[in-house]
């Protein structure tokens, strides 16, 4: 529902996301000139240049719907270059599309709740957050505006994640329905290998963005983004996973077909061999060349992947580990410096 602006505003996914972002930050300083200590001030929080991190939070908010737009819009687009490879039944645009966009709200709404609310908590319960170490009530308006936030934002990103897990399964389970499959010539699986990249690539991106939380004083809580970055990347790894298991499946069986036959092919032109007279004995060209043919379809890669992909699947992978390392050294250096 939320990612309808989307559709609506022609503008590129990224732009819109700032713009949903900047609103937001609007929202937190019309709040402030009305409940806070001054514009852009909450006060009694214990957070230098405040306002900037504001900004930083609501951004990330534009953001996340940002990446999220743009996954689903790659998914279409993944599945119009599928289609010609699908058996007939799927072909058809809309029932593509039906697919594609096929998600179970219910789940999303409780992952959405559960990891908000959490979130919410974690954030206006941690002490050193506050100037004086604890809360000033639930009533104050730095702790409403921060649960707030805290509790959208999270819960966005939380139902932005599942469903890309959802969308990617959905993905996934057309591998089942291609056609004739080539093991050799991994060509009409490039759909399904360029959509886990990418769904690695826009939330790896967004990872690297959120670690500028640790550009200023006191803006990152420590332990709450070490959890957030264990919990990002091992859903990276699962984005990445996911598309690929129907491709794999259907690569497996295939694999295992085309082995049966040419060793069912192998036994018989043994046999031949092995029951003719040394007059009849037949060359052993064809024994010879189902043997190469058998070792090749052993060695055949049952994964719709190259080794090009894993290297850009590890590259995309470390910039967003290294991000959240990088910042949190030199958010260490600088507290050092001052100290």
């Amino acid at each position: 529902m939320e990612l309808r602006i989307f559709d609506r505003v022609p503008l590129p996914a990224f732009l819109v996301g700032v713009a949903i972002g900047l609103g937001a930050f609007a929202c937190f300083l019309a709040y402030t000139a009305l409940f806070g200590a001054e514009v852009g001030d909450l006060g009694a929080v214990k957070l230098s240049h405040g306002w900037a991190a504001e900004l930083l939070q609501d951004l990330f908010l534009g953001f996340t719907l940002a990446v999220e737009a743009a996954s689903v819009r790659g998914a279409l687009r993944d599945l119009e270059t599928l289609r010609p490879s699908l058996e007939p039944p799927l072909r058809e645009r809309e029932g593509l599309r039906h697919i594609a966009l096929r998600y179970q709200p219910v789940p999303l709404l409780v992952a959405g709740w559960l990891v908000g609310a959490g979130s919410a908590l974690a954030t206006v319960l941690n002490p050193h957050l506050w100037i004086d170490g604890h809360m000033p009530g639930w009533t104050h308006p730095a702790v409403i505006w921060l649960a707030a936030r805290n509790f959208l934002n999270w819960a966005i990103v939380a139902r932005a994640m599942l469903l890309e897990l959802m969308l990617g399964s959905a993905f996934s389970r057309l591998g089942g329905a291609l056609g004739c499959v080539d093991l050799f010539d991994h060509a009409r699986f490039e759909p399904f290998a360029r959509r886990a990249l990418r769904n690695v690539s826009l939330w790896l991106l967004l990872i690297a963005f959120l670690s500028l939380n640790f550009a200023g004083r006191g803006w990152a809580i420590p332990s709450l983004m070490a959890m957030g970055m264990l919990f990002l990347t091992c859903f990276a790894l699962a984005a990445f996973a996911i598309p690929l298991r129907g491709p794999h499946r259907r690569l497996r069986d295939a694999k295992r077909e085309e082995l049966a036959r040419v060793r069912a092919a192998l036994r018989e032109a043994r046999d031949r061999a092995l029951a003719a007279g040394a007059a009849d004995s037949p060359s052993g060209g064809r024994l010879a060349d189902l043997v190469a043919y058998e070792q090749r379809v052993a060695g055949a890669s049952e994964w719709p992947i190259e080794a090009s992909t894993v290297v850009r699947f590890a590259l995309f992978l470390a910039l967003g580990l290294g991000s959240w390392v990088g910042a949190g050294l030199v958010q260490h250096g600088i507290e050092a410096a001052l100290r």
